[in-house]
């Protein structure tokens, strides 16, 4: 009986008998995180069968038998008897046992509750051993921008915290046992710019969550090409997410809850190279001005001139030959259209 009681019976000798306990007892329970872990008495040979024996006892006895009638001269008759010895036999019958113990075992219970591993619910024999083993990490997400993983923390049992990653235990009570973790999350951030050089403070460009970030970029950086070379330049504005403006410093702390992308915006200045082609083209504008004066001879006053060249003097003398025949010829044709003198009136 529970407890270690005991109870007597009365009962009928002569058929066998059957009793029958609870195969386990509900001792006392704890409660850990909602979770009642106990201990019980069990007894897997929880039924109990009475039985009766019975004995065939025999021993030989005398018997004697009228055999047959005799009767003498006289007339007197009278039974002749006849005695042996026969075997009988009879049974009686006892209990086989006169009382029966129930042993119960004691047993623990050890509930076991490893988000990344043993996940258990069972009975162990009061002080066996309890064996406990976690991974260092286990990664739950690997993405291109985005990294998780639960970390190991240490083991709690009974609510009190346990250090090492193995560990082994006596069940000599009833035990909760929970693995805790800690979750780190990782976010890479990308940047991208049209100009200059943009760094950050982490190589690869991966951050913890909640990990203070830092970008920077140049304030200006040279056009390439030809503006580049007559010295235009692009002016740092701003870093844009898809959200909108983050900052209008080139350099910039932030700390990382997500992943997004970093883009600068630049602003193009040519002031530099328009000034220089408008210095270059006044230039070439005044040289052209200063030459066509000097070639005309207004450069240097009235009274200069230019001496003329080889070809220019060969070209006056052309033109000077070409005037005198034409001054020759307009005189002949004077000559020939010339009319006679008229006579003189008496």
């Amino acid at each position: 009986m529970a407890g270690g009681s005991t109870k007597t019976f009365n009962v009928d000798k002569s058929t066998a008998h059957t009793f029958e306990v609870e195969a386990q007892i509900k001792g006392n329970c704890a409660t850990y995180e909602g979770t009642d872990v106990c201990t019980r008495f069990s007894n897997p040979n929880n039924v109990w069968t009475l039985d009766v024996i019975s004995t065939e006892n025999c021993q030989d006895v005398p018997v004697c038998y009228d055999t047959y009638y005799y009767c003498d001269y006289y007339g007197y008759c009278w039974w002749e008897p006849y005695c042996t010895y026969e075997k009988q036999c009879w049974t009686t019958t006892q209990l086989a046992e006169k009382g029966h113990t129930f042993a119960y075992s004691v047993e623990q219970e050890v509930v076991v509750n490893d988000a990344h591993g043993q996940h258990t619910d069972t009975w162990q024999t009061v002080d066996s051993n309890v064996n406990l083993s976690a991974n260092e990490f286990t990664v739950t997400l690997d993405e291109s921008n985005v990294k998780e993983r639960d970390v190991f923390v240490h083991w709690v049992v009974n609510g009190a915290p346990m250090e090492g990653r193995t560990l082994t235990l006596k069940a000599d009570r009833p035990l909760y046992i929970k693995a805790e973790y800690q979750t780190e999350t990782r976010y890479r951030i990308r940047l991208s710019s049209d100009f200059g050089n943009p760094t950050m403070d982490s190589p690869d460009g991966w951050y913890m969550k909640g990990q203070q970030a830092t970008i920077s970029v140049e304030k200006e950086a040279p056009l390439g090409g030809f503006w580049g070379a007559l010295g235009g330049r692009a002016v740092f504005v701003a870093w844009h997410t898809p959200q909108g403006v983050e900052s209008r410093d080139p350099t910039y702390t932030f700390t990382v809850q997500n992943s997004v992308p970093l883009v600068a915006e630049w602003s193009v200045d040519n002031s530099q190279p328009m000034t220089i082609m408008a210095v270059a083209a006044g230039a070439i504008v005044v040289l052209l001005a200063v030459l066509t004066l000097y070639r005309t001879g207004h450069l240097l006053g009235a009274k200069a001139k230019v001496e003329p060249t080889e070809l220019e003097r060969a070209k006056a003398e052309v033109e000077s030959l070409k005037g005198e025949l034409e001054q020759t010829k307009r005189r002949r044709l004077t000559r020939r259209k010339k009319p006679p003198p008229e006579e003189p009136h008496t």
